[in-house]
């Protein structure tokens, strides 16, 4: 009980303290982790969905051109947005002349891997 009593006391304070500048970086880190991977009633929810996206397309976008970022960014806005994005860069094959060739493969790819959750009701 003693044991408990402790564990208690040190989770309280680390909550409490958690918004200080040393100790924010990684509570953000925790709460992402948990936010992405904590199961909403066994299917992946469309924020969860595209928060992962987001997450994907900034660590692909990384290496790539100011242009390219931007029009990544401004595709994973929304929901409607991406869906919109991948109806017509990804299924009808339309022009970007921003994104294209490798970087819009990879970008549509990662869009149809969680277009699932982006679909479903």
């Amino acid at each position: 009980m003693k044991k408990f009593f402790w564990l208690a006391i040190i989770i309280l304070l680390l909550l409490t303290f958690s918004d200080h500048e040393l100790l924010r970086p990684y509570r953000d880190q925790l709460y992402g982790l948990i936010l992405d991977n904590a199961p909403s009633s066994g299917k992946m929810s469309d924020e969860q969905a595209m928060r992962q996206i987001q997450k994907q397309f900034n660590e692909l976008s990384a290496s790539w051109g100011e242009g390219q970022q931007q029009q990544l960014s401004k595709a994973a806005a929304s929901k409607d947005s991406l869906l919109m994005f991948h109806q017509r860069y990804c299924v009808n094959r339309d022009f970007n002349p921003i994104l294209f060739g490798e970087p819009l493969r990879q970008s549509c790819s990662i869009i149809e891997s969680r277009m699932e959750a982006l679909t479903s009701p």
